[in-house]
């Protein structure tokens, strides 16, 4: 395994150094962002990693559904952050994310491919909570956009007798499918276009690469299908806060 210390870190920092020279040169103004974001993601992931050893060395399930449970909330508050135009949104982040993360590492707990302990629990719920949270911002931030912009056409079929479902499920459709843009695009590259996180980790670490190559498919396929849950659950929950029980668009 590759000996890596605060040195190695510092050196790495230079490769942010040169990101920040080449927004400046190209008057992109995100300097600042990249500086703060140095700071941040050095201090944040630190924290995280003495916190980890913590839980780690408690092998104890209620830190765990703890620290699952802080991920959650955490996520919920920062997708929610994209959809302010939508009433509780917070709340729908908050219930779209749970599914999604439940549905998909319950099931590999339930047929034993994981097991209920923290290093295996806590990493797979980190990618499983973060992509998730992506998708949902995206879909409902999506959704109300399309849906505000085609305002005439939503309300003409209203008009027509349609219900608030058939409506707006042409902004339902492109708006889900717009949050799982990304997994679509990764299934079809992985291993060809991008070695995936999981698998150069575990490769950096010294693990025969096939082994590698089989958890990142349980990876991948864990990611792909509480995104789904995800998006579609919380393009439900978001569009009907868009219409009034007697059907008409109300945002």
């Amino acid at each position: 395994m590759i000996d890596i210390g605060y040195t190695q870190v510092a050196v790495a920092v230079t490769l942010m150094v040169l990101a920040i020279v080449l927004s400046r040169w190209q008057r992109l103004g995100t300097e600042k962002e990249l500086a703060i974001g140095i700071f941040l993601s050095f201090i944040q992931l630190v924290a995280v990693g003495y916190v980890l050893e913590f839980i780690f060395g408690l092998e104890s399930v209620p830190a765990v559904l703890a620290a699952v449970t802080v991920m959650i909330i955490v996520a919920s508050f920062t997708a929610a952050r994209r959809a302010v135009h939508i009433p509780r949104a917070w709340l729908w982040s908050f219930l779209s994310i749970l599914t999604g993360s439940v549905v998909t590492l319950g099931l590999m707990l339930a047929v034993a491919v994981i097991t209920m302990k923290a290093q295996y629990v806590i990493p797979l719920a980190g990618m499983t909570i973060g992509n998730s949270m992506n998708c949902g911002a995206l879909v409902m931030e999506r959704l109300h956009s399309d849906i505000t912009s085609n305002r005439p056409a939503v309300e003409t079929a209203l008009a027509l007798g349609k219900n608030w479902r058939e409506a707006s499920h042409p902004f339902f459709v492109k708006a889900v499918k717009a949050g799982m843009m990304q997994m679509l695009n990764f299934l079809k590259v992985v291993g060809i276009v991008q070695l995936p996180g999981a698998m150069t980790g575990m490769i950096l670490a010294g693990a025969s690469p096939l082994k590698a190559v089989l958890i990142q498919v349980i990876v991948g396929y864990m990611i792909t299908a509480a995104v789904t849950v995800t998006g579609i659950m919380a393009a439900h929950l978001a569009i009907r806060r868009m219409f009034s029980p007697a059907d008409q668009l109300t945002i």
